[in-house]
């Protein structure tokens, strides 16, 4: 019990930071590679943690519940973890939307792109993490 919050929890932290640095790939584009100066590449890490911290407040709450269907239904598969990232990353897009006050929107290819691969990625990046493969021996 205690080996599988590790792993969850492990898991977890990886995931919302894959997902930060997805987000921040989307936002720096081009630029990204373009000006990197020690500076720089500091504010990008400093905004992969905010947008790490962002994602783990919003989530926490269904990736437990995936967690817990996951192991109570033994499932291991990468394409669950997978759907499940993009399945939150969509929740958290929808709801950002819902949530807007002005003229300005989130509502647009690119910004579902971006949520879309970064639900991917960090669900990737939880199953890599967290979930014991077949084959090895594992608690």
């Amino acid at each position: 019990m205690l080996v599988s919050l590790i792993r969850f929890v492990l898991g977890f932290v990886a995931a919302v930071l894959v997902a930060g640095a997805v987000q921040v790939a989307f936002v720096a584009g081009a630029d990204l590679m373009a000006g990197a100066s020690a500076s720089r590449l500091e504010s990008l890490g400093l905004l992969v943690l905010l947008a790490a911290t962002q994602s783990a407040v919003f989530s926490a709450p269904f990736a437990i519940l995936a967690a817990v269907v996951a192991r109570a239904q033994a499932i291991r598969s990468v394409v669950y973890f997978a759907a499940i990232g993009v399945a939150i990353a969509l929740a958290g897009f929808f709801a950002q939307y819902v949530g807007e006050a002005g003229p300005e929107t989130i509502l647009n290819r690119y910004a579902l792109a971006a949520y879309v691969a970064s639900g991917i990625t960090a669900g990737l990046a939880y199953w890599y993490v967290a979930v014991p493969k077949r084959g090895l021996h594992a608690a």
